[in-house]
């Protein structure tokens, strides 16, 4: 039977094998066996509800080294005059847009934080889901293995505990479970990391993402 976990790593493996196989021969050994180690906890805590589809792309992609860069690359200006047949501007020529005045291209601030909230919220509606599927399905084995095979039935205790810490004791706990690094740390920060985005903490949130980021290579899935 194909698990949401092992199609998971397929779909992350095909990224990588479409993508210039030039870059996998620049990694070293110890940075492909990271970024397997990467891939493997990925698709665990995506099974597990723990992250989104996107927070998964993103990461498996940076573990290879296959981030978008074309966006740091800076053009020169032309020094070359403008030809007569170049096409001339409508805003001088005194002319209506081409675009219509209800898209907007760059975005102001107001419409930018609009689209962070809405993918914020996506996230945790899809993170949601995923750990109510995987609770039902773990509810078959039985109460007795339920805690041992579905992680986050500490979910709800974890949740109870931040709703009750201040914020340095936030970070203080962040930085806890990072420098333990014990056999479950993977599972323990992404945990930590959904509940905050659960409480609407987005800039702890995003300072548990990056250690479970630090985290998630150190050592594959238990």
């Amino acid at each position: 039977m194909v698990t949401t976990e092992s199609r998971s790593i397929s779909k992350g493996s095909d990224l990588l094998a479409q993508s210039d196989l030039r870059q996998s021969n620049i990694l070293s050994d110890y940075e492909r066996a990271r970024a397997i180690n990467i891939e493997k906890n990925n698709a665990r805590l995506r099974a597990l509800g723990l992250i989104s589809a996107n927070e998964e792309r993103k990461s498996n992609a940076s573990a290879w080294g296959l981030e978008e860069k074309s966006s740091n690359i800076k053009r020169k200006p032309s020094s070359r005059p403008p030809s007569e047949g170049c096409r001339k501007s409508r805003r001088l020529l005194k002319l209506p847009s081409e675009i219509s005045e209800n898209v907007v291209t760059g975005g102001n601030e107001e419409e930018r934080q609009e689209g962070i909230e809405k993918e914020r919220e996506a996230i945790v509606k899809e993170c949601r889901e995923a750990r109510q599927r995987a609770a039902m399905e773990v509810a078959r084995l039985g109460v007795e293995s339920a805690a041992r095979e579905n992680p986050t039935a500490t979910y709800e205790h974890c949740l109870m505990r931040i709703r009750s810490m201040t914020k340095k004791g936030l970070i203080n706990r962040v930085r806890s479970i990072e420098r333990a690094a014990g056999k479950h740390c993977v599972i323990k920060m992404a945990i930590f990391k959904s509940c905050l985005q659960d409480e609407n903490m987005w800039e702890l949130a995003k300072l548990a993402s990056e250690a479970l980021e630090r985290l998630k290579g150190l050592q594959s899935p238990p």
